[in-house]
């Protein structure tokens, strides 16, 4: 297995102080690569990435079947109606953050919108609503509903000269080749005033640094991402990007979900046990999780 020269972040050099993670990455059908730790930045990255050919192609043809085949048919990544319908719940847990950002007259930009579940319901309400969606898949539809969509930023640059209030992508930042200059890009089509809001993988994850089971493991490092970022190695993405920025903490998947990792290896696993322990202790355990840091998700926000 070939090293890396130095951090793709960072650009600090390959040392000992890069640790492989994780030699087993998912999705890696030659098992060709691995991901490794910068103890500079503390971001761990892929290597080798991705190629720009591989990573259109994955994108536009390849990314639906990859996620169902990886999270499961429930989540419906191949069905529209059913993304929608099974994205409820976090639709609802965004939008007690990001309420606080909207008004009434908001022009919303969402950066990987798929089946475009976090626009539609602000669509309904009156917003002017533009999605960012490669897949051919879910961009028939989002037409259909009306909402304007393009494959790439550029391709929004190119035709349109539109400044936005609110730009927000989720799960999106560690897809991309260069984060950095990804919310740059961003930031120059913002209005004055206006904010990025993000959600990423929090590495710090209780799955993958307190119960280190060897199915997540397996399971966690995808062929998807080239990073998976900390709150310190977000913090120096911001402080490259230049801009005022934010970091919260939250907890996607519940106490049912760990349980189900522990005893079956495998994910699927939310509310499975809610009935014998309880809303209380659910709620309880994702509190306790964000309090010590140790939750999966990190959101962060831009303002300029």
């Amino acid at each position: 297995m070939i090293s890396p020269k130095k951090c793709p972040l960072c650009k600090s050099k390959y040392s000992k102080k890069h640790i492989v993670v994780s030699k087993k990455v998912y999705g890696d059908k030659k098992n060709k690569r691995a991901f490794y730790h910068c103890n500079n930045c503390d971001v761990r990255y892929q290597f080798p990435s991705l190629t720009p050919t591989e990573e259109s192609k994955f994108y536009k043809n390849e990314f639906e079947k990859f996620m169902e085949k990886r999270v499961g048919k429930k989540m419906s990544w191949t069905n529209v109606n059913n993304h929608i319908l099974n994205n409820q719940d976090t639709f609802k847990r965004r939008y007690q953050y990001i309420k606080k950002y909207l008004n009434t007259k908001k022009k919303i930009l969402e950066i990987g919108c798929s089946s475009g579940f976090m626009l539609l319901p602000f669509k309904n309400k009156g917003y002017d609503c533009t999605g960012i969606e490669p897949s051919g898949f879910f961009n028939k539809f989002l037409k259909k509903k009306k909402i304007k969509v393009y494959p790439t930023l550029d391709d929004l640059k190119k035709k349109e000269n539109k400044k936005f209030d609110l730009i927000w992508h989720f799960f999106v930042l560690e897809h991309v080749s260069d984060p950095i200059n990804f919310l740059k890009d961003q930031i120059s089509l913002l209005k004055k005033g206006g904010k990025i809001i993000f959600e990423i993988p929090n590495v710090a994850d209780a799955l993958h640094t307190k119960y280190i089971i060897k199915e997540f493991e397996n399971f966690y490092w995808s062929i998807a991402h080239p990073w998976y970022f900390s709150k310190k190695s977000l913090k120096y993405v911001f402080k490259k990007v230049g801009k005022k920025s934010k970091i919260f903490l939250d907890q996607r998947y519940d106490l049912s979900n760990h349980f189900f990792w522990i005893k079956e290896g495998k994910p699927g696993g939310m509310g499975k046990f809610t009935k014998i322990i309880g809303q209380d202790l659910e709620k309880f355990y994702k509190k306790e999780l964000i309090k010590s840091g140790n939750c999966d998700t990190l959101i962060g926000v831009i303002s300029v």
